[in-house]
């Protein structure tokens, strides 16, 4: 394992990655989930401009709040699932960087195609007000921000940027 400290990381969760995926997403998911939680109406209204300009009044149907709900407790769920996952193989796995990898890697693959998804479809779902960025409320700018601030981490953690990669690193541990 020495040969690995001189050149390369020696984990396949630098601390990097773990704030990004650990700590910062949960964090989203779980803010994602509260305010959702706390008033389900807002978020509903906020996902996309109304073709009238503004949200229509009223509450909104048991069926569209349960439906609200269950996708945002779906959300938080996976935020939790990051932080003890992540967690649970930085703690247990940190002196086996070829299981720790592989762990990692079982989360975040599906991760990556579920932002590629979810930007996809939030974006054709906007029709024309897709164009019209003056329209987009506080919530759709923050799903393509932190949609995006999450995807290029981890285009970049499959990439093997910053961490150990065993047919990279693992190979040149073997040859000496």
């Amino acid at each position: 394992m020495s040969c690995l400290r001189a050149s390369r990381p020696a984990t396949a969760l630098p601390w990097a990655y773990w704030v990004i995926f650990g700590l910062y997403e949960p964090a989203l998911s779980i803010s994602g989930f509260l305010g959702a939680l706390f008033d389900p109406k807002k978020a509903h209204d906020a996902q996309a401009p109304w073709p009238s300009g503004s949200a229509p009044p009223g509450p909104l149907s048991r069926a569209t709040q349960v439906t609200m709900l269950q996708l945002a407790h779906v959300v938080g769920l996976l935020g939790l699932i990051n932080f003890f996952v992540l967690g649970a193989a930085r703690k247990y796995l940190f002196a086996h960087p070829v299981l720790q990898e592989k762990i990692v890697c079982a989360l975040l693959t599906p991760l990556l195609i579920a932002d590629v998804v979810h930007i996809s479809i939030t974006w054709c779902a906007l029709g024309e007000s897709r164009w019209h960025f003056w329209d987009w409320s506080g919530l759709l700018w923050i799903t393509f921000l932190t949609g995006f601030s999450l995807l290029v981490p981890r285009i970049a953690w499959h990439l093997g940027i910053g961490r150990y990669v065993d047919s990279r690193d693992g190979q040149a541990c073997r040859k000496s």
